[in-house]
């Protein structure tokens, strides 16, 4: 017997059902300043139950031929996405990876933690200029803010660096020196001697 989705509207709903999916993701790939046709690719292949060539990928995807292709490039490039074959046939077939944790992790490791790495050096550059230089009211103020940003950013990466690692968040760390900083950023009240004499 013909299997449940071999029906043309069956097939037609389906593939309806996917792409909508597919440009969500897309749009959510986007936000993280990933191609979203990144997105669209990845999903239509994980919602695949079998592998996929690049011409079911650009028939599924609406996309080009030649986006396909170089998007296909970039998922391999990140490990979201594995080559496949199938007995009897000679094209090359695409597969997602299904781990959805261990690619979000991998994308931490890869990418977040770099650019935290990066934010902390200039940060750490800017603050090694203030301490060279002549003392001002502005200076020790602008000091103050970074050293501030500093721990924040330290954090931060020690957060990222625990969830890549696979390991549980523990957002008291954070917490804390948010709570910190804040305190420390609130301008003090003025005395009372001064608030009289603006009554």
């Amino acid at each position: 017997p013909a299997p449940p989705d071999a029906n043309p509207s069956s097939v037609q709903t389906i593939e309806q059902a996917t792409l909508i999916v597919a440009d969500a993701i897309g749009e959510v790939m986007g936000f993280w300043n990933f191609k979203p046709s990144m997105g669209r690719v990845w999903t239509v292949l994980y919602l695949s139950p079998q592998p996929l060539s690049a011409e079911d990928i650009g028939r599924r995807t609406e996309l080009s031929s030649g986006s396909v292709s170089m998007t296909l490039q970039e998922l391999l490039m990140w490990g979201v996405v594995r080559k496949a074959w199938k007995r009897g046939s000679r094209r090359r077939f695409y597969e997602a990876e299904t781990d959805i944790l261990a690619l979000v992790t991998r994308v931490f490791r890869e990418r977040e933690l770099r650019l935290i790495d990066t934010t902390v050096e200039r940060i750490e550059r800017a603050l090694s200029l203030l301490q060279h230089s002549e003392p001002s009211p502005r200076g020790l103020f602008l000091r103050a803010r970074l050293e501030t940003l500093l721990r924040m950013s330290q954090t931060g990466r020690a957060l990222v660096a625990q969830f890549a690692g696979g390991g549980l968040l523990d957002l008291r760390s954070l917490s804390d020196v948010l709570r910190r900083n804040t305190a420390e950023a609130r301008p003090s009240d003025p005395p009372a001697a001064q608030r009289a004499s603006q009554d």
